[in-house]
């Protein structure tokens, strides 16, 4: 006769305070390595110390997991000082981007870009940069060559059509009007090197859709530009990002907040490097992430509001709205015959974003160039989606990189533009393989349907990201949206995102190839995805053979 096996005992809390300590210990050479003379000045310095502490903060949460005795939604002191760590990696340690707080590369394209829009529109930032640094010191000779906006192509500096539209973009301003952007430029031109410059010379340009220029507008239509005034339209970002975190919080619990803050800290694509210190570039992560409080809250007007506002200034948040879609589709189908109707709160949902949709879309006309802001952003930004980026994350990825991809061999660094061949490559790529990218995308997005089918409104939304993995490739910084992922409570989840960090801060030692470090983050996401869908998966196919 066989026993019963008798229930496993909880781990007690407090047996596990030595190994809590110990991770304190292991954490501590790191900080105190973080702060010696002259770090972070480069990655090469910040991301051992990350690494460590991602290791640290992964222990920290699994210790978390394994204490049930602990209140439900509570942090506990292991979670607590995983989000305090995870603050203080993002932050790198108070050193932000080594030589100062601001990200001048990103500060000099949305402060600029916003202030001087109705000038510059989307193809005259760099044209008149150029003239700008020319009327600051007319024997500071200028880079040989740099991107035409008009049509992302890199252009000899000195041709005669290329001067001829410098000339036109300069013409576009009033006097007043130019010599005011002249003196916000100078402080570029004072504090960056002329390589740096150069170097953001030959980036993509200012892309945003005109409702973000309105709101940023708000900020930088007035003030001069200069260290302080740059400095305060980066603490936006960290205020926003404080609100959200606070709503996470108070919407499902400390423990929820802090595991949440701890992923956000340790997310290798998402790192302050990219972002961190410039001006309302997570505006909709906050908007996103509060937009899904507040429909755990039932207030749906005002989650619809947020999430329709994050896809106003962003485009792709509109993706998550997928899952709510089909909430909202099940519920009416199963709803008694001859009562069928979409649900109170979807309509209330579907009212609030309408309602910001109208706003946002109207704000954007008056930006200073009207209505047609608006087609001049399509236009422009249907050009910019044509490029291929090297830190680009979706599963597109998936199907087009291969190990020539990887190894970077079609990149040619002597050439003004060094993956110009490559780019020509992926468009081939992408036009032969598109049935099977298609089949893919549809396969994926049936099982996400399948999924979103069986959650409730906030955790269908949560499937924004996978929804996005699937249908678009975005940008590595945009992968802060992992954050939502804990939210949904799902451990496969958890923890193939702690795994793809830990994974994504190992490949970063081995590679210096961002086509290697996002393809296979894409690779990462398609695995996590797939383990998440797979009990759907089953489920599926129990209910069809039933």
């Amino acid at each position: 006769m066989n026993r019963p096996k008798p229930p496993k005992k909880p781990v007690p809390y407090r047996s596990l305070r030595a190994i809590l300590w110990g991770l304190v210990v292991l954490g501590l050479p790191a900080l105190v390595w973080a702060w010696r003379p002259g770090f972070p000045q480069d990655e090469a310095a910040e991301i051992p110390v990350k690494a460590v502490l991602a290791v640290v903060i992964t222990l920290l949460v699994a210790i978390r997991e394994l204490s049930p005795a602990l209140v439900k939604n509570r942090a506990g002191a292991a979670l607590a000082l995983a989000a305090v760590l995870g603050v203080a990696a993002y932050l790198n340690f108070g050193k932000f981007h080594g030589r100062t707080f601001l990200h001048h590369w990103e500060q000099f394209h949305y402060s600029l870009g916003a202030k001087y829009f109705p000038e510059l529109g989307y193809d005259g930032l760099y044209d008149a940069s150029l003239e700008a640094q020319r009327a600051l010191d007319s024997l500071d000779p200028l880079q040989s060559y740099y991107r035409d906006l008009r049509n992302n192509q890199v252009v000899i500096t000195t041709t005669p059509a290329v001067e001829a539209a410098r000339r036109e973009v300069v013409a576009r301003f009033s006097p007043d009007r130019w010599q005011a952007f002249v003196e916000d430029h100078r402080y570029f031109v004072e504090h960056n090197t002329r390589g740096y410059l150069a170097s953001i010379r030959v980036d993509h340009g200012f892309n945003p859709p005109p409702s973000w220029i309105f709101v940023a507008r708000l900020f930088a239509g007035w003030p001069q530009l200069d260290g302080d005034t740059l400095a305060l339209f980066g603490v936006l970002d960290l205020a926003l990002l404080a609100a959200m975190f606070v709503f996470v919080s108070r919407t499902y619990g400390t423990r929820w907040g802090c595991l949440a803050l701890a992923l956000f800290g340790i997310n290798y694509a998402g790192r302050f490097f990219w972002v961190g210190g410039a001006f309302l570039r997570e505006d909709w992560l906050a908007s996103v992430v509060i937009g899904i409080c507040l429909l755990e809250r039932k207030r749906y007007r005002g989650a619809g509001a947020c999430l329709a506002y994050a896809a106003m200034v962003r485009i792709f948040p509109l993706l998550f709205f997928f899952g709510p879609a089909v909430v909202a589709l099940r519920e009416t189908i199963q709803a008694p015959r001859g009562e069928r109707r979409l649900p109170r709160w979807a309509i209330d949902f579907a009212l609030g974003a309408a309602l910001a949709v109208l706003i946002s879309f109207a704000a954007g006309c008056l930006t200073g160039r009207g209505p047609a802001a608006w087609s001049e952003f399509a236009s422009h930004i249907t050009q910019h989606e044509k490029t291929w980026l090297t830190n680009n994350v979706g599963f597109k990825n998936v199907v087009l990189y291969d190990t020539a991809t990887f190894r970077r061999e079609g990149v040619d660094f002597s050439l003004p533009e060094p993956w110009i061949h490559w780019q020509a490559k992926m468009d081939g790529l992408a036009q032969s393989r598109r049935p099977l990218i298609w089949l893919g995308q549809g396969v994926l997005l049936l099982l996400l349907g399948a999924a979103a089918w069986r959650l409730d409104a906030p955790r269908a939304a949560m499937l924004g990201p996978a929804v996005i993995f699937t249908m678009l490739l975005t940008t590595c910084y945009y992968w802060q949206m992992l954050l939502v992922v804990p939210l949904l409570k799902s451990r496969r989840l958890l923890y193939g995102v702690l795994a793809l960090n830990l994974g994504l801060h190992a490949l970063h030692f081995a590679t210096e190839s961002f086509e290697m470090r996002y393809g296979l983050m894409s690779w990462g996401l398609l695995v996590m995805y797939g383990v998440f869908l797979a009990p759907f998966v089953v489920e599926m196919w129990r209910e069809r053979r039933v």
